[in-house]
């Protein structure tokens, strides 16, 4: 397995083989929209992806995350999480994400997985950081979603 960081959306549905909805069209925030994703391959075939966002020098957001199927719970979501938030480009970032769950998602397992690496839930721009964009933490919270910070 290996992962891939940069595409644009264009390149991710070209890699994935079909249309992806946008982060909006799932329920995230429009600015989610402008997200470069990460995508984990698996024997050459795109098997999963998430995206990140950098609004600051020191912030960026993360998430729109998405396994296929059929790879589901074999533990490739917190893999591929770990990857995105460690590498050299984000490691030493505040990543903010929202909990967003598509499909058979649980929420509750979303925060587990969250919590597991380290978040912990945003209650108030001061949470994330004194550079964080007013209209960026609003833009996300006026959407209802629970944000998350690590």
């Amino acid at each position: 397995m290996y992962v891939v960081c940069g595409l644009t959306h264009i390149d991710l549905e070209i890699v994935w083989g079909s249309k992806v909805p946008t982060a909006s069209d799932k329920g995230y925030p429009p600015i989610f929209d402008r997200m470069s994703f990460w995508v984990l391959y698996h024997e050459d075939k795109a098997i999963a992806y998430t995206g990140s966002l950098r609004v600051t020098d020191d912030i960026v957001l993360v998430g729109n995350t998405y396994i296929r199927k059929e790879h589901r719970n074999k533990g490739l979501h917190s893999f591929l999480l770990e990857k995105r938030n460690n590498s050299r480009l984000l490691k030493d970032s505040i990543k903010v994400t929202v909990i967003n769950p598509i499909e058979d998602s649980k929420k509750e397992n979303l925060i587990k997985v969250v919590e597991k690496l380290g978040y912990k839930k945003v209650q108030k721009i001061d949470d994330i950081s004194l550079n964080m964009p007013e209209d960026i933490f609003e833009g996300i919270t006026s959407h209802n979603k629970e944000i998350w910070r690590c």
